[in-house]
Parts: C-alpha cells; structure tokens; sequence
C-alpha cells in the first residue's frame, strides 16, 4: 500500500497504512463532484465523490495541481482500495462499541492543519493552496473532522483488535528486532553541550521602549473595541498577521518563548493580555476559548519589534565585548551568564542544554566547528542582539545504544509487526462484512 494514504499525526496508522482520506460527502457534494456509488462496504456506500476527493486531498497535501493520467488512474483505485479497508475497520469498531470523544477529534484536527501549514512551507503557501483547491478554512476543518474521527476509530480498533491477538512485545523480541535493523536505524546525529550568554536588543531602553509605547496603545485600541483581527492585519509584524493573529489550538507547555507561555497559561477565556516581551519584541496576546480537557487554548496575538537604532546596537555590542573581555581574564562564565544572559531557552546559569548541530544556524555551526571542550566563542551578531556561548562537551555522530532507544525501538517493532498482519487482518473482515465493488 502506497505511503501516499499514511497520515502523519498516528504512529499506529502510519505503520499500517490506513488512510488519512475517509471523505465526509456534505464536502463532496459542496465541490459539486459527479457522485455514483463505487462501492458497498456491509450496505455503506463508498460514492466516486469520496475517492475523488480523497485524490484531491492527495495533491493538496503535496502542493500540487496536476499529475499524469495514469498516476491519477492507479492513485484513484488505491484510494479506494484504502476507503473500502477503513470503512471495514469502522464497522468492526460499530461491533466493538468503540467511539472516539468529540475533544481527542477537535485536537486532532488542530494538529494536522498546522502540520500542513508547515509541509507546505507556511501561511502563506498554505492559503494560496486552498484558494486552488476552492476550499476555505473551514471546508477544510469540516473535512477533517470526519476523516480524522474515522481514523481514530480504525486506530483504536486496530490496538484494542490486533494488539490482542499479538500479545505485548518481549525484551528478546526487541532486542532481535534492534540487531536486525541496527544498520537501518538513523544514527545519533551530532550533538553539542552549550552555555551561552545573550544579551538582547533590549537591553538598549531606546529600542524597547519605543516598542512597549506602541504595544500599549495598540492594546488600547482594543480594549476600547476595535476588532482584533482587523487590527492584527494592519498592525502586527508577525507572518500571522494575515490571518488575523491566529495561533490556532496550542498547549502552553509546547510554546517555545517562556515568557509567551506563561502569559498564556495565567489567562482566561476572553481576556487581553498587558504587552509580554520577548526575543521577538512585544506580544499582545487574546486567548478566545480553551478546552480543559485536554488543557489545549485557543490564541492570537499581535507582535511589534523592537527596531534598534545604529546607537542601540553599537552599545549593546559593546556591553557584550565588556562581557568577553571579562571572560578571557578568568571570569567563571556561570556567574555572569547569571547576571547579564537574557536568553529565555537557558537556566538562570545559561545552560542551553545538549543541541543536535543540524539543527542550528549555518554561521553557528561554523563557528563550532574551530572549538574544542572549554573554548568561549567570539561575540555572534544575532537578528535580535549579541551572543557568546562556551562550549562543554561535543559527541560526534554515532549509532544508538539500545538502551537509548527502548521507547522508539517498541514503537517501531510493533509499527514492524502490525503491518506485516494488517492485510491478513483486513482479508478476516473482508469475510465478515459484505464487500461489492461495482464498475
């Protein structure tokens, strides 16, 4: 089965290639598909309507508006090859009496729509998309909330039905399955242990105050009742200003900036936030609903930078050569990383913590690449101030330790085992439920 149907977001269901594509028809029938039935699953119709939507949503995700006829042939009938094996794990789920909250659904589709904003390389992208594909955001939401139901149906199937027959995974097993595979299991990439001690444009009060004064009376604009996202649109210097601000369904814990997190997570529904500054400058921050079931809000926010001036930025460089001078004359970099660090991401002592090098910018790794355990790099310009770092510890790429990966390794095994009997799975519900396929 092709990986073209395999959905992301579920371990499980990429494993066994369930498809992220059961189509809900009051879409279908909004797109005015010429719609016949294709096929009958236990007297559920499958109509050309879901299959041609599914195709569709196919080059949605890849960014694409065309593909040659016999792509789009074999691409049709594996789409419903995959429709027709969901639709028999949903009616054993029928049978099982398994169901799927309302909350775990809404979560769910969050996640995948900004994991398509990411794959298709931002908001903006990801709008000239649906404008192509004539869909609009909540066409789409619409969409996924009965395609993503279904595959959690299937998934909570699959673990509570397949699992059972298989049995829990043995240590012998996962330790046969890491020797097998133990060549084919992506290497620890090269990591680095660093310290580091940033000093912001903010430091400079020119700069920051300018942008707090503009915050402050963007934020009264609000308060007295002028609609956020008109004013996020003509205000905010933040890529979501196009859609009004919005952030979309996110836990506090899994934002990246502290101090945006924990503004989030001390606000109620409905509530504007005081001007939060961070790395980026300063956030005006509308949390507009949250679920305490899954502790997920919903926010928007509006960002003003922090323009430095010429004269902000030569004295913010010279607060951080005065900083590296001290350390060359034997300062301990611990307590004035203490004193003068103003990078969230580090503890009170500036401890970055280990850092996958693939993972930092170009001139960061250039830099590193001359250093040895113990040396204090030169001062770094940054977009938003000055950084040195002191280097602790470097591990060069290698394979993983077995003991490294149990988790990964169990999640892998069983993804191993399950798809090996998906089909042998399926083939035992095919002799269940009634199939009809019609030409």
């Amino acid at each position: 089965m092709s990986k073209w149907f395999c959905g992301a977001a579920s371990v499980w269901i990429a494993a066994m290639a369930v498809s992220l594509l059961v189509v809900a028809p009051a879409i279908a029938q909004e797109q005015e598909l010429i719609d016949r039935v294709v096929a009958l699953v236990d007297d559920e119709a499958i109509f050309q309507s879901d299959v041609e939507t599914a195709v569709r949503q196919y080059m949605f995700q890849r960014g694409t508006t065309s593909i040659k006829p016999e792509e789009r042939e074999a691409l049709y009938n594996e789409a419903l090859q995959t429709l027709i094996d969901d639709r028999l794990v949903i009616a054993q789920a029928a049978r099982l009496g398994i169901d799927v909250p309302f909350s775990d659904v809404e979560a769910q589709v969050n996640k995948t729509l900004e994991e398509n904003r990411k794959a298709l390389g931002g908001d903006a992208e990801f709008e000239r998309q649906l404008a192509v594909e004539g869909l609009t955001l909540e066409d789409l939401k619409k969409l996924y909330r009965t395609q993503l139901r279904n595959r959690m149906l299937v998934e909570r199937v699959l673990q509570k039905d397949m699992k059972r027959q298989q049995g829990d995974v043995t240590e012998e097993e996962l330790r046969a399955f890491y020797e097998r595979n133990i060549e084919n299991i992506p290497k620890r990439p090269e990591v680095v242990h660093l310290k580091t001690i940033f000093v912001g444009f903010e430091s400079s009060s020119k700069a920051v105050a300018v942008a707090r004064d503009k915050a402050n009376a963007i934020r009264m604009r609000l308060i007295n009742g002028e609609d956020f996202a008109e004013v996020a649109k003509a205000e905010s210097e933040d890529p979501s200003a196009a859609l009004g601000g919005e952030l979309g369904w996110v836990r506090p814990q899994d934002l990246r900036e502290p101090a945006f997190a924990k503004a989030v997570e001390s606000m109620d529904a409905g509530q504007i936030s005081e001007p939060v500054l961070t790395v980026y400058g300063y956030h005006i921050i509308e949390v507009t609903d949250k679920r305490p079931q899954s502790g997920e809000v919903q926010i928007r926010h509006i960002l003003v930078r922090s323009a430095p001036s010429d004269e902000d930025i030569q004295v913010v460089f010279a607060s951080a050569n005065a900083i590296r001078d001290e350390l060359t004359a034997g300062a301990v970099f611990d307590s004035l990383a203490a004193r003068y660090n103003t990078d969230p991401a580090a503890d009170k002592y500036g401890d970055l913590g280990w850092l996958k090098v693939s993972e930092l910018p170009q001139f960061f790794r250039d830099v590193l690449a001359d250093m040895k355990p113990g040396d204090v790099s030169p001062v770094l310009r940054e977009s938003s101030g000055f950084r040195i770092v002191e280097l602790i510890e470097r591990e060069e790429e290698r394979p993983y330790k077995y003991t490294e990966i149990i988790d990964d390794l169990t999640r892998l095994y069983e993804q191993d085992r399950f798809g090996n009997t998906y089909q042998a799975y399926i083939e035992e519900l095919r002799k269940k439920f009634n199939v009809e396929i019609r030409t």
